[in-house]
């Protein structure tokens, strides 16, 4: 009985203690008390709204391209620069979004791009000529470019350490889940037969379908306005009693109880902000020259050991996959668009992708057909009828629905294998059957290879983009991953600019190209930090 009344009292004395130190706690420790509920599942829903009109940007132009070349008057040059323009766009934007991120916070950001871009994609859409539309799409992508990278970090800092990666593989599910959507979307708005004509200004149905996808970006900016700035952010920044009144809040919502009640009184700032505070004079007021220094402290501590090696390791993984997803999957649809031009004068005829490219050559340097080419570009500009057969878009929905299960799939086994696992099965298996495209012989067989890599390939990004957010600290998480999608988006640039001149000297070496480069980041996922190398816990 005595025994039983020490463990007892034992027992309070704990909870006691535990309650006298919650009064004071980090913000790993609140966000735990926070608990995952409600509040961030619906947050989740917001991200993955922003995050759809992200990957409908990013989409768009494979289809807009065969409509709008009449319009346009654009060649196949013209199209392609219209591709990289956007991709550049993005490349440029990505350290300078990130920068200003770290220092100005990552809900100002998002909302600036995000109401800027709804406006410019819908005025673009009137563009009456190439350099103008391409400025437009190029100033989109500058755009897009943030949130296309800050929503990792934006989401995961309302995360205790435990749920973030698995938040975020979650996150990657909507973006995969717009470019399902984008096809059905352009398949019902582009063939509709509408075009008229105002004060010398053409609208027709693809800049009705661009205008249409400007629409939601607006109205989710719109609602993001009712949320907070990121607490982790607000910690980072010395702002501890603000951050605190978001904690109080995010655990009313969750656990249903008053906010007084919420046992964290006082938050404890985060060390690298005093260090950070030291090091900087307060009494400066040049805003600009405040804003120099924040962006050479951050660049500094990412280059600074351990961090440079992390951001090395992590930055060149990113771009080995970015170099094969988006240089295979942007021209998968003139693949199939090939395939089925070919079965319509060879039925029931195996081919093999080179055998097609080889054909489609030889069918261009035909004299006679160039003959007829120039006959029909005289009559050009009142007989432009571009057609995309069908089976594309219902290609391009059958890859991107497969590819909804590896986000699922990667979210739940975010927490439950080591980081090097996830990235090094899935770039392995993406490279291996990239190989597998040269070798197959119908359209059938490019579609079944294509799901696999852009399965494979997709749920990487995800996951190194969580493995990224976990690996480095708040005050310069969002400028490392705002580099690491720069460098990636350079890796599409490069693959596509690649792929595009190589294919007239040989169709073998983009192919072996774009798939090698994929499994040598696999490999090199090998020497990712385990989370007992870096910090002693447990793995995520």
């Amino acid at each position: 009985m005595v025994s039983r009344i020490s463990t007892i009292s034992l027992s309070v004395e704990k909870e006691n203690r535990n309650a006298s130190t919650e009064e004071t706690a980090d913000f790993e420790k609140a966000m735990e008390i926070c608990g995952n509920g409600r509040y961030q599942y619906t947050l989740l829903l917001v991200c993955g709204v922003m995050f759809v009109c992200v990957g409908c940007q990013y989409g768009a132009n494979a289809y807009i391209l065969p409509s709008a070349e009449c319009d346009l008057n654009m060649r196949s040059e013209e199209k392609g620069l219209l591709n990289v323009g956007f991709l550049l766009g993005s490349v440029i934007s990505a350290l300078f979004w990130g920068v200003f991120a770290g220092a100005y916070g990552r809900r100002n950001i998002l909302l600036l791009t995000l109401f800027c871009d709804s406006i410019l994609t819908l005025i673009g859409s009137f563009s009456q000529s190439f350099k103008l539309f391409l400025v437009f799409r190029v100033v989109s992508g500058f755009l897009m470019g943030a949130p296309g990278s800050l929503l990792f970090t934006y989401l995961g800092e309302f995360y205790a350490e435990k749920h973030r990666a698995k938040s975020i593989c979650f996150l990657g599910f909507f973006f995969t889940f717009a470019w399902l959507i984008l096809p059905g979307l352009a398949w019902i708005i582009i063939p509709l037969p509408i075009s008229f004509e105002f004060y010398g200004i053409l609208y027709n149905s693809w800049r009705l379908f661009l205008g249409v996808i400007s629409l939601p970006t607006f109205i989710i900016a719109i609602i993001t306005l009712m949320y907070p700035e990121s607490p982790k952010f607000l910690v980072s920044q010395g702002k501890t009693n603000e951050a605190l009144m978001i904690l109080q809040k995010i655990y009313t919502v969750n656990t249903g109880r008053d906010k007084s009640e919420f046992p964290v009184k006082e938050l404890l700032p985060d060390t690298e902000f005093e260090l950070k505070k030291d090091k900087t004079s307060v009494s400066s007021t040049d805003t600009l020259t405040e804003l120099i220094k924040n962006i050479w402290w951050q660049l500094r501590t990412i280059a600074s050991p351990p961090f440079l090696k992390y951001a090395v390791l992590l930055w060149t993984i990113y771009f080995t996959n970015m170099f094969g997803y988006y240089g295979f999957s942007l021209w998968l649809p003139e693949l199939f668009n090939r395939f089925e031009s070919y079965y319509q004068s060879h039925p029931n005829v195996s081919v093999t992708v080179c055998e097609l490219i080889y054909n489609t050559q030889l069918a261009n340097h035909n004299p006679i057909l160039e003959e007829a080419f120039v006959l029909l570009a005289n009559e050009a500009t009142r007989e432009c009828k571009p057609h995309i057969d069908e089976r594309v878009f219902i290609n391009s929905l059958t890859i991107n629905a497969i590819c909804l299960f590896g986000n699922i799939i990667s979210g739940h086994l975010a927490n439950r294998v080591g980081r090097q696992t996830m990235p090094v099965v899935t770039m392995l298996i993406a490279g291996i059957a990239g190989l597998g495209m040269y070798f197959v012989n119908s359209s059938l067989q490019l579609l079944i290879t294509a799901c696999i890599f852009s399965l494979m390939a997709a749920t990487a990004n995800i996951v190194l983009s969580s493995v990224a957010v976990d690996v480095f600290p708040t005050h310069v998480s969002a400028v490392a991953l705002c580099m690491m999608a720069c460098l990636g988006r350079c890796g599409a640039v490069v693959s596509n600019l690649a792929f595009g001149m190589l294919l007239d000297i040989s169709c073998e070496i983009p192919i072996f190209l774009l798939a090698g480069v994929t499994i040598f980041g696999g490999l090199l996922s090998f020497f990712i930090p385990s989370k007992e190398k870096k910090s002693g816990k447990e793995e995520c």
